[in-house]
């Protein structure tokens, strides 16, 4: 395939930023004394902007004044939204991620590729055979990918047995998603790339299966006033409880959709969907309801709890899993993995 572009990289880039450059069998990455791009026999200065949180015109304004007319930008990031690369083709700047779409803008060229794939497809399978405690072990892994991780530490982390442990590294290395380091019983394991774990994760049939929900109303005049009740009763009765979904994500300050129907909550099996909804101050209903409260089996968020303020959160992983099976749960979920879990 002819090469469309060189680029060259100072010795003290990132190594992941070489990776998602040299995806593309288009591009020819090379060392070089400072950031350049080279297309035929134009060379162009190259400034590496790496990752983009959620984006706004203001962002881009300011990345222009930042870089000026003389300088190309390339926006370097594990993934780019739909709309975050329009903004970005729009402003004139380019940019490149994990999933492989490439556009490059300077004076006199434009390159532009097509992603490999679809944001959240995998490239790997989800194997059978991966429980709900694996899947929080999974999620344990996930909230510190650049940990080398050892048997024991998982299993502390996690609150899962050495085997279970074990079992989860095990089935990961295989899948190709870690890789080790060292040997023997000093053997650690390492995340290869932590975005294609996260989607891999997605379709591990245990990540996201929802064993009972019973559907309960709180009266609150406001969602943040749901949330503010919902927490108050929390800590009256002394039920554990974790907020998930599209409402954490607004807690948060990730406001994902523009209205806010249902809260997604998980709680324990015991004492029942029922009876947690009673402590909660809420009502069970069949019509009407603005609290889903779900069994948290594996304990997948309520076994390490963030809090919000008052308020209790599931881990990210966890809020964004759920949220990928609310109602468009799919967009929301893009917008919430970008901001807040950034990869």
């Amino acid at each position: 395939m002819n090469t469309l572009a060189t680029i060259e990289l100072p010795e003290d880039t990132p190594e992941r930023i070489r990776e998602i450059l040299a995806s593309r069998p288009e591009i020819d990455v090379r060392k070089g004394p400072e950031a350049r791009l080279r297309v035929d026999d134009r060379t162009y200065p190259l400034v590496i902007a790496p990752g983009v949180l959620p984006w706004a015109q203001t962002t881009t304004k300011l990345l222009a004044e930042l870089v000026g007319p003389d300088k190309v930008l390339l926006v370097v990031s594990e993934r780019l939204l739909p709309n975050v690369r329009r903004e970005l083709e729009s402003a004139g700047f380019s940019y490149a991620d994990g999933t492989g779409g490439v556009h490059l803008r300077a004076p006199g060229l434009i390159v532009h590729l097509e992603p490999h794939r679809v944001l959240g497809e995998s490239t790997a399978v989800a194997p059978p055979g991966l429980g709900a405690v694996a899947v929080r072990a999974i999620q344990e892994i996930l909230e510190d990918p650049e940990r080398e991780w050892a048997v024991t530490e998982l299993a502390k982390a996690a609150a899962v047995s050495a085997g279970q442990a074990h079992n989860v590294l095990s089935r990961l290395q295989r899948e190709g998603l870690m890789g080790t380091i060292g040997k023997g019983q000093g053997v650690r394991r390492k995340v290869q790339n932590p975005t294609e774990l996260l989607d891999w994760l997605a379709r591990v049939p245990a990540a996201r299966k929802i064993h009972e929900r019973r559907a309960a109303y709180l009266y609150a005049p406001d969602p943040d006033a749901l949330t503010t009740r919902l927490s108050f009763h929390g800590v009256q009765s002394g039920q554990r409880y974790a907020l998930t979904g599209t409402a954490a994500a607004r807690v948060m300050g990730v406001t994902v959709v523009t209205a806010l129907p249902v809260a997604m909550v998980r709680v324990p099996r015991k004492p029942g969907l029922v009876e947690a909804a009673k402590l909660l101050g809420a009502e069970p209903v069949d019509t009407g309801p603005n609290l889903n409260l779900i069994a948290d089996v594996g304990e997948v968020g309520t076994r390490k709890i963030n809090f919000n303020g008052p308020v209790a959160m599931a881990p990210p992983v966890r809020i964004w899993l759920d949220m990928l099976g609310e109602q468009r749960g799919e967009d929301a979920a893009a917008l919430f993995r970008e901001a807040a879990i950034g990869y």
